[in-house]
């Protein structure tokens, strides 16, 4: 998605900007028409491909540097790899605590603490 980006705001790196595209345009992959090397199934898109509600936790395994970021009040984890050839690599911890809905009716993430552990 980063490569088909045309413009890019300032102020956010460039993984906040893919996440918060995904979340706003509620899609697992919010790039319409799709890149043409891309094999896309329409009906089982619309099926399995959409959010229907902007989740509390997404996470979003890449090879890209392992983070926790709060983006549009989703908590967005990519815990890394498990493994790197023959070294450890590193996975995602959450500590989770399903909170009703705060009195001003904003959002309130149910994840009370989260971490990347390197192996």
């Amino acid at each position: 998605m980063g490569a088909e980006e045309i413009s890019c705001g300032t102020g956010s790196d460039r993984f906040s900007r893919i996440l918060k595209h995904m979340l706003t345009q509620r899609s697992y992959y919010p790039l319409y028409p799709p890149v043409e090397e891309v094999n896309m199934d329409y009906e089982k898109f619309q099926s399995f491909g959409q959010m229907p509600l902007t989740p509390d936790i997404l996470i979003i395994p890449s090879e890209l540097r392992y983070f926790v970021k709060d983006v549009a009040g989703c908590v967005c984890v990519n815990p890394g790899r498990l493994t790197k050839g023959q070294v450890g690599g590193t996975y995602g911890r959450l500590l989770i605590q399903h909170k009703a809905t705060s009195e001003d009716g904003k959002r309130a993430s149910p994840c009370l603490a989260a971490q990347v552990v390197k192996i």
